[in-house]
């Protein structure tokens, strides 16, 4: 009798308390069915969750890089991490692969959750993509500008659009989230925290780090400068922050489309208490800038970290759409982003290029999903109306298409004879 009482307290001890409790009442209810059970069952979906973003990350691979060496340029050779080659065709794919697996580690996203999120299109269609492979429910709320063919493409991964004006995405999402019991991934905000910065060390899984990457495929060269815009921050936030963690010699440069607050918020710590709305002026570069949704805040409604940023520049948006197209005649085929980066190559390269220079930037989504829009002559009449429209688009093409051939900057340029 007393080693029965023994044995009954020695496994009463090992149960949780609310297993204890139905136990005690006598119920037949087995403790497969307790919550401790659930837990477990919660828990090993996440591990296999893991594990399938893992394999993804595996079928990921490197994606290419093409090189360019503008003839007017003799010391400056541009390399292009084209980022239109990933499952989902564009940068997001490995961005949001970070911010899926960052949710699952943290326990944001669980067996069930429907996940919802801001977006411009591209972050939407990778991370419904993400959803799709784990089984999930994903929502994305996206601007009333939105190109058809992005919004098709989310919907091709099992997502479902809500459009809104720019300005309502994030609270939209977040409430859409609260209502439903559903999580809001918030790009803007989780990031930072998301993107990783790492080296592999003697892990077996290799880093998702894009300049991990580029270091490799150039076979350890490390690039002089690296280029790219900001739209949440996150990408350009980890690659500096790789940069400066292993202490490459790098220059992370930020370029700035024309009316973001980034290059102020950067250079002089501004835009953090007020809003930069009222300088917002459409339709923007698709995807990038800062400005319709209110103050940054780093790590609350902006992932791009200032203190890893070595140069900042802003072009204009009818320059950066102009370079879209000559960037496409040298086989550069890429979206908004890729302009802007293009033409600050360009401008970095004529600035600085007097020695052997090697610039790093990324060929972030293909110029297909901008048929009906940067690249349509009407659609930019129309869209530019206010910026100078067709004259002024075409004295840029025309200024970095001859600069690509002579050297010259074309920012120093086109700013003194393409202006309204």
């Amino acid at each position: 009798m007393l080693s029965d009482q023994i044995f009954l307290f020695s496994t009463i001890t090992f149960l949780t308390t609310s297993a204890f409790i139905v136990l005690s009442q006598g119920s037949e209810t087995s403790i497969a069915n307790s919550p401790n059970d659930q837990f477990t069952a919660s828990k090993e979906w996440t591990k296999t969750a893991i594990k399938k973003m893992w394999l993804e990350k595996k079928s990921m691979g490197y994606t290419p890089i093409h090189v360019v060496e503008p003839p007017g340029y003799e010391n400056v050779t541009i390399v292009f991490k084209n980022e239109s080659a990933s499952a989902t065709g564009s940068l997001k794919h490995r961005y949001s692969w970070a911010l899926m697996m960052w949710a699952l580690i943290e326990g944001h996203v669980k067996n069930g959750t429907h996940v919802f999120e801001a977006s411009s299109g591209n972050t939407a269609c990778s991370l419904a993509f993400m959803c799709r492979k784990l089984g999930l429910q994903f929502t994305a709320v996206v601007p009333d500008t939105i190109e058809l063919v992005k919004a098709r493409r989310i919907e091709k991964q099992g997502g479902t659009v809500v459009r809104v004006p720019i300005s309502e995405r994030l609270r939209m999402a977040e409430y859409l989230a609260k209502t439903s019991g559903g999580f809001f991934m918030n790009q803007f905000k989780n990031a930072f925290h998301a993107e990783e910065f790492h080296e592999s060390g003697s892990s077996s899984k290799s880093s998702a780090n894009m300049m991990h990457e580029i270091l490799r495929q150039l076979g350890g060269v490390q690039p002089d400068v690296f280029v790219h815009p900001a739209g949440t921050g996150g990408t350009l936030s980890s690659i500096g922050r790789y940069v400066k963690k292993y202490g490459h010699d790098t220059q992370i440069v930020l370029v700035d489309t024309q009316f973001s607050i980034y290059y102020d918020y950067v250079l002089q710590g501004k835009f953090a208490e007020e809003t930069g709305s009222h300088l917002w002026v459409r339709p923007g570069m698709a995807g990038i800038g800062y400005g319709a949704m209110g103050p940054a805040r780093i790590a609350e409604t902006t992932s791009l970290d200032p203190a890893v940023i070595d140069r900042v520049l802003k072009i204009p948006d009818l320059a950066s759409t102009a370079a879209m197209k000559v960037a496409r005649e040298i086989g550069i085929d890429g979206g908004t982003s890729t302009g802007v980066n293009f033409l600050a190559s360009l401008h970095i390269g004529a600035v600085f290029g007097k020695r052997p220079m090697t610039i790093a930037t990324i060929l972030a989504d293909s110029g297909k999903l901008y048929e009906s829009t940067y690249f349509d002559r009407k659609w930019i009449a129309q869209s530019f109306e206010s910026h100078g429209g067709l004259q002024v688009y075409d004295c840029w093409y025309k200024v970095i298409k001859t600069s690509y051939q002579t050297g010259e900057d074309p920012l120093e340029i086109g700013n003194a004879i393409c202006s309204v």
